[in-house]
């Protein structure tokens, strides 16, 4: 007679619960994201600026009492309320 094994392979797995999905959300809307246009006024990590062009995701900006205009990306610009 042999003793039954202790453990094994798997041993100290815990069951696994059984969960019903997820209730079904409202129609599913797209994210709007706001996009700046020519001529717009924007804040900048280095100031607030007026959008000179746009080149893709990359937009010139004229910066206000500096000289200076700068290239940026959309993540680093606000809106200028």
């Amino acid at each position: 007679m042999t003793k039954p094994r202790r453990g094994g392979f798997k041993s100290f797995r815990q069951p696994v619960r059984q969960v019903g999905s997820l209730p079904q959300t409202a129609a599913k809307r797209p994210v709007e994201v706001w996009r700046p246009k020519l001529n717009d006024k924007v804040w900048t990590p280095s100031g607030v600026g007026i959008v000179a062009e746009i080149s893709g995701d990359m937009y010139l900006i004229d910066l206000e009492k500096q000289v200076a205009r700068i290239w940026e990306r959309l993540s680093s610009i606000k809106p200028q309320s």
